[in-house]
């Protein structure tokens, strides 16, 4: 079976649904493909960068310059299936100019693809950059200024500059962060972070996504590969009962800080350990127990796994109960974190698949990158 292309397919044919906000404008400033116009600088982030040099920055370690990384660009072949790479591209390179083809309907309902003249490598390669968000029809949009006084007849610097209020708002991040009409598993859709979000205590407050993810309006997208930003949003209590005559401790795992579930996505996966060591701190053989957090599904997308991810202001208990070893000196509790676990396992198993399509190189280097993204969220030791 064609796993990887199953994947692609599922996790991205969907249309975000903006309906909701009721704003016709920022329904309008969604419209896929990206029509961005003609600029004099070019759409580039380093042309941005020459007057946005902060902004710049932030964004170049984020994960929105990422989008069109080698994980995406391995399984996608434009010529051979250029259906599931337009409905990649929907998110990851929404823009006009980003895009090798371009979509026409045909006379029997279907769709013709045919090479994008404006098609440019250097565009599509920044992903989800400056211009995804900014540039329409070669005017700038962005958040109303904190200083008027920069402006003069909608002018601000040597570009004209729309304000416009739903560059704050969380709807404007459903655009690709809630996929009303995409594939579900098990009932429930595989990204559903905005109603995540409105659906809680922080969407009922109006407490947005920018708020964490963009503070001070600073571009900087943390999320789960982030650690002192999941840090930030969960919390730990440890419990220990009384009596000595059994190993024995309870860990809580609160969702205190995150506007959404922990984890949202299908993709990463907390692992919690309990185990017991001795005087030299060695784990002891027969005392380790695992717990599981997250949103786990088969690689092809057909089965939900579980599903244990943690609402918000939601907890996990982990109880841990064991005979004590002689040698035991010390119960430890860890968590942690792999970003891209599902990502790993997939490209792990789709370098085994002898398609043509898929480029083995790019996928080597995914894989690799995928495999070192996990981290130690917490560590308590607790003498005995």
């Amino acid at each position: 079976m064609k796993t990887l292309g199953i994947l692609t397919l599922m996790l991205s044919l969907a249309t975000a649904s903006l309906s909701a906000t009721g704003e016709a404008a920022l329904h309008e400033h969604w419209k896929r493909p990206v029509d961005t116009g003609n600029t004099v600088s070019g759409p580039y982030p380093d042309s941005c960068a020459r007057c946005h040099q902060g902004q710049y920055e932030d964004w170049k370690g984020s994960l929105h310059s990422k989008s069109v990384g080698p994980g995406l660009v391995g399984q996608l072949d434009i010529d051979i299936d250029p259906q599931t790479a337009i409905s990649c591209y929907y998110c990851h390179a929404p823009v006009v100019a980003q895009s090798e083809v371009i979509t026409k309907d045909d006379a029997s309902g279907g769709k013709t693809y045919l090479p994008n003249g404006f098609f440019d490598e250097k565009l599509k390669s920044s992903g989800v950059s400056c211009a995804v968000c900014h540039l329409r029809q070669g005017r700038v949009f962005g958040p109303p200024s904190p200083n008027q006084a920069d402006f003069k007849n909608g002018v601000k610097a040597d570009h004209a500059y729309v304000q416009e209020g739903f560059f704050e708002k969380a709807e404007f991040c459903a655009a690709c962060h809630q996929l009303d009409e995409g594939f579900e598993l098990n009932g429930k859709l595989l990204v559903n972070t905005y109603n995540e979000w409105k659906d809680s205590w922080y969407g009922k407050n109006n407490v947005v996504c920018q708020t964490c993810h963009m503070p001070g309006r600073r571009h900087l997208f943390r999320g789960i590969h982030d650690i002192e930003m999941v840090k930030s949003g969960v919390s730990f209590e440890v419990e220990r009962p009384a009596g000595q005559a059994r190993a024995s401790a309870k860990l809580r795992i609160t969702n205190s800080g995150t506007g959404h579930y922990f984890p949202t996505y299908v993709t990463p996966l907390v692992v919690v350990k309990g185990f017991l060591t001795d005087a030299k701190r060695n784990v002891l053989k027969g005392t380790m127990k695992e717990a599981l957090i997250g949103r786990k599904a088969t690689l092809d997308l057909s089965k939900e796994l579980f599903d244990t991810r943690i609402a918000p202001f939601k907890s996990f208990e982990f109880d841990y109960t064991v005979k004590r070893a002689p040698k035991a000196r010390r119960l430890v509790f860890e968590v942690w974190v792999f970003p891209d676990e599902f990502y790993n396992r997939f490209f792990e198993n789709a370098l085994k698949d002898n398609d043509p399509t898929m480029k083995k190189q790019k996928l080597k280097e995914a894989f690799k990158n995928t495999s070192g993204s996990g981290y130690l969220l917490f560590k308590r030791e607790i003498p005995l």
